[in-house]
């Protein structure tokens, strides 16, 4: 330690300033002497150490080897289960986006339905006070039916008395006739004079009667031997009797016959002739072709000549169609070497059987409510779309079901591209999903590259004919494959 003298300080103070100067070199001294000692016993174990070091190394090295071997491994197992998560990530992010889609869909579905259901509600409160006036107004018209029902028995039970009274005359008239054949009889004989015999028993009017021309059986009576006048007899009207100047040159055979002629002369009934009921009528025509898929296979689809030759920016599709399975399955796929799902129409053999997609340009899609399309009956499906303000409708037998917009809108569908009914491509021409295919039948298919107006997809489902403008229809079939079968037929009701 450096001193300093100086002439303030005694001596006595600078030796007490030795003094603890040294004692603080002497602990450090002994500090030192205690850190040396443990560092030359740390050298002396390495020093030991160093001979086996050798051995450890390799040791060592062998255990290195094997860890990288391991390393290696593990990085290859690594890099293929991120491969395998990356592309399931990229099908889980596809889904998520379609849920989403189709959740705000439904959210928008389900917010025009109940719009919907209010207007039909109001609808139906109007519809069921109309019928509750015509249902008055029928009360009134059953009771005057009944009224005029009372009036018709009364009218029935007069013309039952009627009847009774002309049965007892007709019996009173079977009398006379006996009564007059017995009396001809006797003429004829000889016996008793003609004229006398009905004056005294029947009160018949006698009066001449200019003869008709003769048939065979009359010209037959003439030749018999006959005696007495000609007469005729009639219903008497009084029971007052007109003698006639009696001709003794005339026949009296023939007014005899002619006689029983206008005595037997009841009126006849008329045969009421089998009334066959007409068979239906067909009332949808202009249907053109028919194509039928019996089961539900990956050979079963049909192609077209030609798809689009141009981009669409407008789209109409309308068919009918008759589902024989518990699914809705795929009508359309149109798909191209960007996207093979460009425009689809399917429903998967899933959980949701009662609904289906309508997709233009994978993952934008529209799910739409099936209704009654799966009850196995012929319906009349329509799907519009167009690309101004992304606006779509969804017709089913000429009824509006559901409506939308910001659906794709200024998308455009690139022509060139495999269009397929009754399969879904997963690629362009091929990759099917026997759980997606079609089963049942599809008549007038056709497909615009227009928008159709409500009164065309009336007429159009009226069967009154197919609007202009078609871009396929049914004769652009190419080939088909499986057990598929192409039927004509021109009417719905003959698509069997």
């Amino acid at each position: 330690m450096p001193l300093t003298w100086t002439q303030r300080r005694a001596p006595a103070e600078t030796c007490k300033l030795l003094h603890q100067g040294l004692r603080r070199l002497n602990h450090q001294f002994k500090r030192f002497q205690r850190m040396t000692f443990t560092h030359l016993q740390s050298i002396a174990e390495n020093c030991n150490i160093s001979n086996s070091i050798d051995s450890r190394f390799q040791a060592l090295s062998l255990q290195f080897e094997s860890i990288s071997r391991e390393l290696r491994a593990f990085k290859e197992t690594t890099e293929r289960s991120l491969n395998s998560l990356k592309s399931s990530t990229k099908g889980l992010q596809k889904k998520t986006k379609r849920l989403d889609l189709s959740l705000a869909d439904m959210t928008r579905a389900l917010r025009e339905n109940n719009h919907l259901n209010l207007r039909q509600i109001q609808k139906q409160r109007t519809v069921l006070s109309d019928l509750s006036h015509r249902i008055q107004d029928q009360q009134m018209h059953v009771s005057s039916l009944e009224s005029l029902r009372n009036q018709v028995q009364h009218g029935m039970q007069d013309l039952q008395t009627s009847l009774k009274r002309h049965q007892t005359q007709i019996m009173k008239l079977e009398s006379q006739v006996q009564g007059l054949f017995k009396i001809l009889s006797a003429s004829k004989a000889g016996v008793l004079d003609p004229l006398n015999s009905i004056r005294k028993q029947q009160g018949v009017v006698l009066r001449h009667v200019q003869p008709k021309p003769k048939s065979k059986e009359h010209r037959m009576r003439d030749r018999l031997p006959t005696s007495g006048p000609k007469t005729t007899t009639e219903q008497p009207q009084t029971h007052k009797i007109r003698d006639k100047q009696w001709q003794p040159w005339q026949s009296t055979a023939q007014p005899i016959v002619q006689a029983e002629e206008e005595l037997f002369q009841f009126p006849l009934r008329q045969k009421i002739p089998h009334m066959h009921a007409p068979k239906e009528e067909a009332r949808v025509c202009n249907v053109g072709s028919m194509l039928l898929f019996p089961s539900a296979s990956t050979e079963n689809y049909v192609t077209f000549q030609s798809s689009f030759q141009t981009g669409i920016h407008e789209l109409s599709l309308c068919t009918w169609l008759k589902v024989d399975a518990k699914y809705f399955g795929t009508v359309l796929s149109y798909a191209t070497e960007n996207n093979d799902n460009m425009l689809v129409l399917y429903g998967r053999n899933s959980d949701l059987l009662g609904f289906m997609d309508f997709v233009i340009g994978d993952p934008a899609y529209r799910q739409l409510s099936l209704q009654n399309i799966l009850e196995g009956h012929w319906h009349h499906l329509c799907l519009i779309w167009s690309s101004i303000e992304g606006r779509f409708w969804y017709y089913l037998d000429s009824h509006l079901v559901s409506t939308g917009s910001k659906f794709q809108k200024g998308y455009e569908i690139p022509p060139v591209g495999s269009l397929i009914l009754g399969q879904e491509q997963d690629s362009v021409g091929g990759d099917f999903d026997e759980a997606e295919a079609f089963v049942g039948r599809l008549a007038g298919f056709v497909l615009w590259a227009r928008t159709l107006s409500p009164g065309e997809v009336s007429g159009l489902a009226a069967g009154k004919g197919v609007p202009r403008g078609a871009v396929l229809t049914m004769d652009d079939v190419d080939q088909i494959f499986g057990s598929v079968e192409h039927i004509t037929c021109e009417c719905l009701e003959h698509c069997m």
